[in-house]
């Protein structure tokens, strides 16, 4: 009779782990859920599976009275088991004039830019102080689908064609053809994979932005690179929003993506023309260029996503000295920035009900206020946020039918 009760007492507690584990994981597990085409499970994608996204660390921009915006950051990235540690964010009456790098910069800048800029800076600066190998760099108004981790595995193995290119796959030779490779047919990775999953050799992963361009002819010469037009593919991506949805707010034009590839594709590569900065990843070497060249050398005369861009897009390359009799000699010094993005974004701007950037308004200030949105997030972890906390089936805010 004690036995069968001890059998009992087994049985019960058995039963109570199992529901509490499946408990914490339909609340705290959600990350782990993967989709079509989530199939690389090397040592190396399997690092953008920790609380920090395969980088060293990853840092949120906030200013001190958003405190709206760091309790829902917290609560998204804990949701999604990530770890963050925080950023002052700064304002622009705070930053002295004689801090501002050159003295032809434009002091006609609207502060929040300038404060933008400085809190960058000082981002830049603390990955290079403490020798950070990555950081990934968050603005505390971004979202991102549940699903971030696969996809991340996906965007980590096509993004080494760019950071580490392979020599088992030929990349073009015509710089005037774009050549679209499937991310499938990219080969597994050595036995030793690369210390970072995302390759070795690169600057900037430009994760979240509001627009992009694929790169044309004029931009493979200025940044001297035979994978310019290179673009790697993720067919039937079932985290790509249908066409319709392939926009940067309500009254944005369609993207080109949605023209140009077949519904639910998402395509990897090198930075074009790049705006906003939601998400982007620096390496060591990108940290230290950007801090050196924005920090101390190049004059302030635009927001800072613009900059970024514009960098990445080769425009600060420096042009050789002149030769003895006053000639230019031609060329560049040193090799462009290695920038790689996405589109559609993986991270995303949230405009929540009466929520107003701290730097300009989006979509030209006619964004609807009342409603709450993410573009290009279908799984958003901040418009599911109630039902991730307190229960609740996870809603799809862009479905294919819609």
């Amino acid at each position: 009779m004690i036995v069968s009760h001890r059998a009992a007492a087994v049985v019960f507690f058995c039963i109570v782990a199992v529901i509490l584990t499946i408990q914490s994981l339909r609340l705290h597990g959600v990350s782990t859920i993967r989709h079509a085409g989530s199939q690389f499970d090397s040592e190396a994608s399997s690092d953008v599976l920790n609380t920090t996204l395969g980088f060293q660390k990853i840092f949120v921009i906030n200013l001190p009275e958003r405190t709206d915006r760091r309790d829902a950051m917290t609560l998204a990235a804990a949701l999604t088991n990530l770890q963050v540690t925080w950023a002052k964010g700064v304002s622009g009456t705070d930053v002295p004039d004689k801090v501002v790098p050159g003295e032809d910069w434009e002091k006609s800048i609207l502060r929040g830019n300038k404060g933008s800029w400085r809190a960058h800076m000082n981002v830049l600066n603390t990955i290079v102080n403490q020798n950070l190998t990555s950081a990934l760099i968050l603005e505390d108004d971004a979202d991102w689908d549940i699903r971030l981790k696969s996809q991340l595995q996906i965007f980590a193995r096509a993004a080494q064609l760019f950071t580490h290119p392979d020599s088992r796959i030929s990349t073009p030779t015509d710089l005037n053809k774009v050549t679209n490779i499937p991310v499938s047919s990219i080969p597994s990775p050595s036995k030793q994979p690369f210390s970072s999953p995302y390759g070795t050799n690169w600057d900037v992963l430009w994760l979240g932005h509001c627009g992009t361009n694929f790169p044309t002819p004029s931009i493979v010469l200025t940044t001297h690179s035979n994978t310019s037009l290179l673009r790697v593919t993720v067919s039937n991506d079932p985290t790509v929003p249908s066409p319709q949805h392939l926009k940067a707010h309500p009254f944005a034009l369609q993207d080109q993506l949605a023209e140009l590839y077949p519904p639910h594709t998402r395509v990897v590569h090198p930075s074009s023309g790049t705006i906003c900065t939601q998400a982007y990843a620096v390496s060591q070497q990108g940290a230290r260029k950007l801090l050196w060249r924005f920090g101390v050398k190049e004059a302030l005369t635009k927001g800072w996503d613009l900059v970024l861009g514009e960098w990445c897009d080769g425009l600060f390359v420096d042009v050789r000295d002149k030769g003895k009799g006053g000639e230019m000699r031609g060329g560049r010094t040193g090799q462009g920035p290695v920038c790689v993005t996405v589109q559609p974004p993986l991270f995303s701007h949230h405009f929540g009900r009466g929520a107003a950037s701290d730097i300009t308004a989006p979509g030209g200030g006619f964004v609807n206020r009342e409603k709450e949105m993410t573009p290009y997030v279908r799984w958003s972890v901040r418009m599911n946020m109630g039902r991730l906390v307190e229960g609740g089936e996870v809603r799809d805010q862009w479905p294919d039918d819609e």
